[in-house]
């Protein structure tokens, strides 16, 4: 499946071993060129590893959704308070027993979804309005209802705007795999090609291409080798 890595180690790692490939294929360039890899082979590999490296990570698109989520949520609790508080003015009008309060449906205006306070507060402000001369003697003004109807639009372009960073965001991470397994693709074939030259011949060579021979890291592989 292209939303599923076909690897078992991580993005970075992938791209440590692409660069050692790099290095043992320059090395042995006449033996791979004998197969039919040239330099337009090598040129194809760094490429999708550079690119692969300067693809943003998941934590970046995963900080813009959060960015976007803060400033919905930021947005939602404005406008929770400024509804709750045309609901109070409401009721000290009307009663909260009266047939006009009862109109405006405030509801569990907490236990809305998003939408539905957006909905919420369209609603109200239309009920509203063509009662203001009555709000007024409680200070409900066509400013007050102006100031809802903002908080309306801004939290309704958030909600969409937090959508948007949340599809990005998966639209990114299957870009990102499939960058990385067309690399990996490229990489186990290369790598195949390096073991079949120098099986039986030069182990240390051979190994150069065994993709799985240690669960460590390239670097984790170097340190021990200096440390011997």
């Amino acid at each position: 499946m292209n939303d599923i890595k076909i690897f078992k180690f991580s993005i970075a790692e992938l791209c440590q071993r692409s660069d050692k490939l790099s290095l043992s294929f320059n090395r042995d360039q006449n033996e791979f060129l004998n197969y039919g890899y040239d330099a337009s082979t090598i040129e194809t590999l760094q490429t999708r590893t550079e690119v692969l490296k300067q693809f943003p990570s998941d934590a970046y698109y995963e900080g813009n959704q959060k960015l976007a989520t803060d400033a919905k949520n930021n947005s939602r609790t404005t406008l929770e308070a400024n509804i709750i508080d045309l609901r109070n003015r409401v009721k000290f009008v009307y009663g909260i027993k009266s047939v006009d309060y009862g109109i405006f449906q405030f509801g569990k205006i907490g236990d809305s979804t998003d939408s539905e306070l957006v909905q919420i507060a369209l609603h109200v402000c239309q009920v509203a309005e063509p009662r203001l001369d009555k709000l007024a003697e409680r200070k409900v003004t066509a400013e007050t209802i102006d100031e809802i109807k903002a908080n309306r639009t801004e939290l309704d372009d958030l909600i969409d705007a937090q959508a948007i960073a949340i599809t990005e965001r998966k639209e990114k991470t299957l870009e990102r795999i499939k960058l990385a397994n067309e690399l990996y693709k490229q990489i186990s074939e290369l790598s195949d090609v390096g073991k079949l030259v120098w099986k039986g011949k030069n182990e240390a060579f051979y190994n150069d291409y065994v993709i799985y021979g240690s669960t460590k890291s390239m670097i984790e592989e170097s340190e021990i080798v200096e440390t011997e």
